[in-house]
């Protein structure tokens, strides 16, 4: 048995405000007609412990994870099961903003940016002299790879060498520019 995917499914509005804050009965109703009594009732809880627009947020994929995995509409405590699928679904996003933070309180002294430096052309002259004056089987290696983007199997399938040939090559084309740009 196929569940619908909750991605598929058309972005109705699920919490008019003209909808009826008791919840509806089961019999001959479609599901989601169902739950949706019981969402103006878990959205105006959800506003009472957090902002409108998460309450708003957390109410919408609170539906969609009810409706979209087919939840039997026979639950014996509907508003809970909403109110506890919201709150996990709340504890998720809280979680990921606390990683997110820690991730940021970190990441300048981790990740410290590079002071901006200043190109110029005389840059440039010393780029193109450091690459001319690799040997030619290292200098093709260098460009294609970094200039070309080409993998190091398809430089590998182009000069008939094997991959850990080309691997070798780059290695040492990278450590010989580097060392030409140093002096």
């Amino acid at each position: 048995m196929s569940r619908p995917d909750p991605v598929r499914r058309s972005r109705e509005p699920v919490l008019d405000a003209s909808a009826d804050a008791q919840a509806p009965t089961t019999s001959g109703e479609r599901p989601d007609a169902t739950w949706r009594g019981h969402l103006v009732w878990l959205r105006t809880r959800l506003r009472g412990r957090f902002s409108a627009d998460l309450a708003d947020d957390l109410a919408q994929e609170t539906y969609l994870r009810v409706v979209g995995r087919g939840v039997d509409d026979h639950v014996e405590n509907p508003r809970g099961l909403l109110m506890t699928i919201a709150s996990n679904l709340a504890r998720d996003v809280f979680r990921r903003d606390r990683v997110r933070a820690d991730y940021a309180a970190r990441a300048p002294q981790v990740y410290a940016p590079v002071a901006a430096a200043r190109h110029t052309a005389e840059d440039d002259f010393q780029v193109r002299e450091a690459i001319r004056s690799l040997p030619p089987k290292l200098r093709d290696v260098l460009l294609l790879s970094k200039i070309g983007g080409l993998t190091n199997r398809e430089i590998a399938q182009r000069y008939g060498l094997s991959v850990r040939a080309i691997d070798k090559r780059l290695q040492q084309a990278v450590t010989l520019f580097v060392a030409r740009l140093r002096d």
